[in-house]
């Protein structure tokens, strides 16, 4: 069925607006990391189901494609279990710039499995992006134990959501958005609720209003934000659609200085110019190569 989208690079715009609230969502929240990653998929998983009635689409899954949707199912779970820890140690601005560089992992499976040659702008764009993540690092060595603990985390969501977009791309082309996200979404609450489970870090939230930030976390940057990576997975290489999410930060940190007052810090400010100049030179490579995409 075909849509009115000719341009890709409108639905991966529109979904790193929605993710980037995600950050300022997280913050507003009281309650401890692992519940807040919990309860995010959980509404996310709820949402999911109750769209399923209304869904007409195949549902048959080849025994390869289900396992890997489960293993992506497992890396998302991974990665927000990770990444919104890092919230609750350092900035906004260095844990959003930090996570997205998860197109460095993207590219990398890219190349070494699915032969995706990402060029020499890529290649480029990449170390930039390496540049950029050194430089926002070593600002924060400064603030203390606390920050650096921060960006490992985020690094290490990075690493998790980079693997898990390339097994998307693996997987989406044979596999509808539907019952891919249903496996996802699910598997992840259940694998952040197993490691909150075995570690004690599983508790209710702190207070009635962060499952009204929690309900919009799934809403916005997972419904309408992650959805739509999801979608253009199917239509695009892994390496443009992990690049686009590093539009991410501009929007976080523009939040972030308006609601908290939280300004990034200079090192944080030169290190996610790079970066985003690196993603502006993907999608201006990206926007003229591709035409309609399928729904």
């Amino acid at each position: 069925m075909k849509n009115s989208f000719k341009n890709p690079g409108l639905l991966l715009a529109i979904g790193v607006f929605f993710v980037s609230w995600a950050s300022i969502l997280i913050r507003l929240c009281q309650s401890d990391p692992t519940s807040i990653a919990f309860f995010r998929m959980f509404f996310s998983t709820i949402m999911v189901l109750l769209y399923l009635p209304f869904y007409h689409g195949g549902w048959f899954i080849q025994r390869r494609y289900l396992v890997l949707s489960i293993l992506s199912g497992i890396l998302l779970g991974l990665h927000f279990y990770t990444w919104v820890a890092s919230l609750k140690y350092t900035s906004i601005a260095s844990s959003v710039v930090l996570v997205t560089t998860q197109p460095i992992f993207v590219a990398i499976l890219g190349y070494f499995i699915l032969r995706e040659n990402i060029g020499i702008t890529g290649i480029f764009c990449v170390a930039m992006a390496i540049g950029g993540s050194y430089i926002v690092a070593h600002g924060d060595f400064d603030f203390g134990a606390d920050y650096l603990r921060g960006d490992i985390l985020a690094l290490l969501g990075a690493l998790f959501a980079g693997s898990y977009l390339f097994i998307g791309r693996v997987v989406r082309p044979h596999v509808n958005l539907a019952p891919y996200i249903t496996i996802v979404y699910t598997v992840s609450a259940i694998v952040i609720a197993f490691l909150g489970t075995i570690t004690g870090s599983l508790s209710l939230p702190a207070r009635g209003i962060d499952y009204i930030y929690m309900f919009l976390m799934a809403l916005g940057p997972t419904i309408l934000g992650h959805n739509l990576y999801n979608y253009a997975l199917r239509h695009l290489p892994a390496f443009p659609v992990g690049m686009s999410i590093l539009g991410e930060p501009v929007f976080a940190i523009i939040w972030a200085i308006i609601i908290f007052a939280e300004m990034p810090s200079l090192y944080t400010f030169v290190g996610g110019i790079i970066i985003l100049l690196a993603v502006t030179l993907v999608m201006l490579k990206l926007l003229p190569e591709r035409g309609a995409i399928e729904a």
